[in-house]
């Protein structure tokens, strides 16, 4: 991915352009109807919490329970929990990535775990350039250039590198490397420009690629947005989410065929909402 740090800056220029109603939701060319869902799953009461998401097989995804080193594969054909993967203790885990057989999962603190789904006890620890400070949240993966996306709810700082903004950075898979600057940032005071002068501040809480279209979908529960960058890192869509639909959203995953699913938090429990691709 040739991804250029960019500010969303670029975003209040496109609003200056083009008509502001049709650029926030883009009904017409935006692929999901992020009003109504297709499908709704209610989970069980240890996903109250369910802080990420990640494509897993066929009618299965992989979730985490913010509070605990264990994933837990959802089949939302059966509408259940099928199986539980062990991989650390207790702890404030916030994003979770299946990359072929290898599974990565992050903390907010930025530690990054990564275990084979096949091989039961052996888990690796990845040292990364993040802190509490950065307060991790999302972790996405571009397939193109083997890389994590790491999306930072907190300050974008790391070693001497100063950020004004929420940052995203990456982690390259081959070459087993940080990138040593961000990949792209959000500028806080021009997303509440964006988002009006009552809005709270924009802190991404997940992040995922699509399949086909290789753009980037960024959310935040806080702000209650999701933004889609192409794939160069510049902005293109952005959609206000409806509390009573997103209560916290906090989670976001693809399917192989372009069906979107984007869990919460709070509310009655955990949910996640199934959005399915529009066909052009």
């Amino acid at each position: 991915m040739n991804m250029k740090r960019t500010s969303i800056l670029f975003i209040i220029i496109y609003l200056l352009t083009f008509p502001s109603s049709a650029w926030a939701q883009n009904k017409g060319d935006f692929p999901y109807n992020l009003e109504s869902p297709s499908e709704t799953y209610r989970l069980p009461a240890i996903l109250e919490e369910v802080s990420a998401l990640s494509y897993y097989g066929p009618s299965q995804l992989a979730t985490l329970n913010d509070e605990q080193g264990r994933v837990y594969i959802y089949d939302f054909n059966k509408r259940e929990i099928v199986q539980r993967i062990r991989f650390e203790g207790n702890g404030d885990f916030e994003g979770l990535e299946l990359v072929g057989k290898n599974m990565y999962a992050i903390k907010s603190n930025g530690k990054l775990y990564k275990f084979n789904i096949d091989i039961e006890g052996v888990v690796e620890s990845i040292d990364t350039p993040f802190t509490s400070e950065n307060d991790v949240e999302g972790l996405g993966y571009d397939k193109n250039s083997n890389t994590l996306l790491i999306a930072l709810k907190g300050k974008g700082d790391i070693d001497n590198v100063k950020v004004k903004g929420k940052a995203v950075y990456g982690y390259n898979l081959t070459t087993e490397k940080f990138s040593k600057t961000p990949l792209f940032v959000l500028q806080d005071k021009d997303l509440e420009r964006v988002l009006g002068s009552n809005s709270t501040k924009f802190r991404p809480s997940a992040i995922a690629v699509h399949p086909i279209s290789n753009e980037i979908y960024m959310i935040a529960s806080v702000g209650s947005a999701l933004v889609v960058f192409n794939n160069d890192g510049s902005p293109k869509n952005l959609s206000i989410l409806k509390r009573s639909l997103f209560p916290q959203p906090e989670g976001i995953a693809f399917m192989p065929n372009g069906d979107l699913f984007i869990s919460n938090e709070g509310g009655d429990g955990g949910t996640i909402h199934r959005f399915k691709m529009k066909q052009k």
